[in-house]
């Protein structure tokens, strides 16, 4: 059996082995490949983590996760700058960086629109004239850019009628849509203008082209010398629509300047210092510059005119003013005489003129007359015109005892009238008793004391004598206390002396009544107007008397 020598003897002489070197070679390659691939791994994930670009239709909402290659990367992505660098409603192409951790990227933003827009008209009427814009044809416009909207041809507004109206709508992206509409224009104009003072125009002159158009203002009701703007209704099957008609005042007022010749120290209007003033308007008329009436001599004084259009002329009056030195005049100052405790009318039958003054008034002093006392006292009378001067005139006031009442006249007449009047009597009846017994009566006297009626009457009718005083104050009291409205008329103007008479109202109906009966017969009962005027004027005017004194209508 063979034994294998456990420790062989190692021949120094032997031929060494070569060692392989394959290995390493491959080894090294392999790690250069790997770096190779590392680097472009690393080279794509750097750099092509970001798209260049990212394209989108105009209205989509985009995030900064689209514009991220890996998904890995999506979660931390962001807009560096936030959205407001672009809008998506709007077409083109914008610059955007995206943010990766610490790292950002450029990319681009493309908008693109290529859907055209929706859109949506309505028809539209208007009045003769009026003009819309195309917006007001449109009720919706639906897109995700902005559109602008025109006329494919203007519409005519001044063609009464309907109209086919086409409108174009072009977003941002040049995308075009075309609707058709239509227009009715009506025939009617919204506004005219006038002249004030123009004849009052008519309903054709509103609605001139619209036969079914009806009317629902009142044309008459314009005052067409009022400036203003007047609404002017119509209907149109019906609808309402509303003219209006511009009153305007653009005519200046027209007038003439006078030459006036007066006395200073009495102003006068402006309006006093034209003539032939004419406008459609009212006008205010005005002087330019104080004229100084207070200043006599002789000048030019401008006054301006001024309408309500605001209108405006000057016009040049001439004045020649002379300085007033006359005083005024007092007339129809008498003495008087009263009863105790009877009242007096101390301006009854006094007038004042001026030569100058049209305004002038009087004053009375009567402080020092005591009515409650027998005896006489001293009245003045005073004017002063606008000039200054004054004029002075003074009357005595006699008060004397009165030995009766007015209980005592009534008495009186009670006596007369239960003897004379019955019952059943009509007014007239009465009053022609009454007359009648005061004629027959009361003798006639030239003249007799002209205190106050109750004294005339009551001496005429207890003494039965007295002048045309007395007749017509017992006349008064015994129709006043039989029931009768009366009063007593005095002559005006007085042409030789004094005359009164009475005003009886019979039956409803205003009559004179005279009882004082003439030598020749004439009886003056229940006269008219008119035969008292006949006779007045044939008698030196005996019956002539200031109307504006009596509020009454005699026929």
């Amino acid at each position: 059996m063979k034994h294998r020598n456990p420790n062989p003897v190692r021949d120094p002489f032997a031929k060494k082995k070569k060692r392989s070197r394959k290995l390493p070679v491959a080894i090294g390659i392999t790690l250069a490949l790997l770096c190779v691939l590392a680097g472009v791994f690393l080279y794509i994930y750097f750099e092509k983590r970001v798209y260049k670009e990212c394209c989108v239709e105009a209205g989509t909402a985009v995030s900064a996760e689209e514009f991220v290659r890996f998904g890995f990367d999506r979660k931390s992505a962001s807009f560096k700058y936030g959205t407001s660098a672009f809008d998506v409603h709007v077409p083109g192409e914008y610059p955007v960086e995206i943010q990766l951790g610490s790292r950002s990227y450029k990319s681009k933003l493309i908008v693109t629109d290529t859907i055209a827009p929706k859109l949506e008209a309505k028809p539209q009427v208007v009045m003769f004239g009026q003009t819309l814009n195309v917006e007001d044809f449109i009720t919706s416009v639906v897109d995700e850019s902005e559109c602008s909207t025109t006329f494919v041809q203007t519409p005519d507004f001044q063609k009464v009628g309907e109209q086919d109206v086409l409108i174009n709508c072009t977003d941002k992206g040049n995308n075009l849509t075309q609707v058709r509409t239509s227009l009715r224009v009506i025939g009617i104009y919204p506004e005219i203008t006038m002249e004030t003072g123009d004849t009052r125009p008519g309903e054709s002159d509103f609605a001139f082209g619209e036969k079914t158009a009806k009317i629902e203002t009142s044309l008459a009701g314009i005052d067409m010398n009022v400036p203003g703007d007047y609404t002017i209704s119509f209907t149109v099957d019906g609808v309402r629509y509303d003219s209006v008609l511009h009153l305007k005042d653009t005519k200046p007022p027209e007038a003439k300047g006078i030459r006036y010749e007066g006395f200073a120290s009495y102003p006068r209007e402006a309006k006093d210092l034209i003539e032939g003033l004419s406008d459609a308007t009212n006008v205010n008329v005005e002087f330019v510059e104080d004229p100084h009436f207070e200043q006599p001599g002789e000048r030019d004084v401008q006054i301006r005119l001024t309408d309500q259009g605001g209108n405006e002329k000057i016009v040049t009056a001439h004045i020649v003013l002379t300085a007033d030195t006359e005083p005024p005049v007092l007339t129809g100052m008498k003495n008087i005489t009263v009863l105790t405790n009877q009242s007096i009318a101390y301006k009854e039958g006094i007038t004042v003129t001026d030569n100058a003054d049209p305004d002038i008034t009087f004053t009375v002093d009567n402080s020092q007359v005591d009515l409650t006392q027998e005896g006489t006292y001293k009245v003045v009378y005073s004017a002063v015109d606008g000039a200054g001067n004054e004029t002075k005139e003074e009357i005595t006031v006699t008060v004397v005892y009165r030995p009766y009442t007015e209980d005592d006249l009534w008495a009186l007449c009670d006596q007369v009238l239960d003897q004379i009047l019955r019952d059943g009597m009509s007014e007239k009846e009465k009053v022609e008793a009454i007359f009648n017994w005061v004629d027959w009566s009361i003798t006639y006297k030239g003249h007799a004391e002209k205190v106050t009626w109750v004294q005339g009457a009551y001496d005429g009718i207890k003494n039965r004598i007295g002048d045309c005083f007395n007749v017509a104050s017992a006349c008064h009291a015994l129709y006043t206390r039989a029931g009768i409205e009366t009063f007593m008329v005095e002559r005006y103007p007085i042409t030789y002396a004094q005359h009164f008479w009475n005003a009886v109202k019979i039956e409803g109906v205003w009559y004179f009544c005279d009882a004082l009966t003439k030598e020749d017969g004439t009886r003056f009962f229940m006269w008219t107007s008119k035969q008292m005027k006949e006779y007045s004027d044939s008698h030196r005017g005996y019956f002539y008397y200031d109307e504006s004194k009596y509020e009454i209508q005699v026929p």
